[in-house]
């Protein structure tokens, strides 16, 4: 379990490794159980990829959520792990490159629109590790928690 979550680049890098890598998949990418189904298009899934050293952080990110109640309105999912850039920026990849954040709720927290989720929903991803792009410094993407800071 991650407990130090990297902050920039250089750090995602160090702790997650380079996406440059011809085996990155290969390597760092596993499959998990998810600890309550989620709807991803409408059809439960019980089980999603990550990076291999964040697996505990999404399962307890998800345990968290249960814990305080909120898992129906944490339901919809909309991906963790896809190699693509960030949206706008496309020469930057997205943290969902590593395998380290995952976008929930896109229906109702869509990019750029400022839409809060409850706060026990807040916490449970925070005390996991996880950083809420609702929180970021320029467009704000509610439905964005990423296990890394300042990128």
């Amino acid at each position: 379990m991650i407990t130090n979550p990297p902050s920039g680049l250089d750090a995602i890098l160090a702790t997650f490794g380079s996406l440059d890598d011809p085996d990155f998949e290969a390597k760092h990418i596993t499959l998990f159980d998810l600890p309550y189904p989620l709807l991803y298009d409408g059809k439960p899934v019980t089980r999603a990829r990550c990076h291999r050293l964040a697996v505990e952080n999404f399962q307890k990110a998800f345990r968290n959520v249960m814990e305080v109640g909120a898992e129906n309105q944490f339901k919809e999912f909309n991906g963790i792990y896809a190699r693509r850039p960030i949206r706008g920026y496309p020469s930057h990849p997205s943290t969902h490159s590593w395998g380290v954040s995952v976008d929930m709720g896109a229906s109702t927290h869509p990019l750029g629109v400022w839409k809060p989720w409850p706060k026990e929903i807040l916490d449970a991803m925070g005390d996991a590790g996880f950083f809420w792009g609702g929180l970021f410094r320029s467009r704000k993407d509610c439905m964005h928690f990423q296990l890394a800071t300042h990128y």
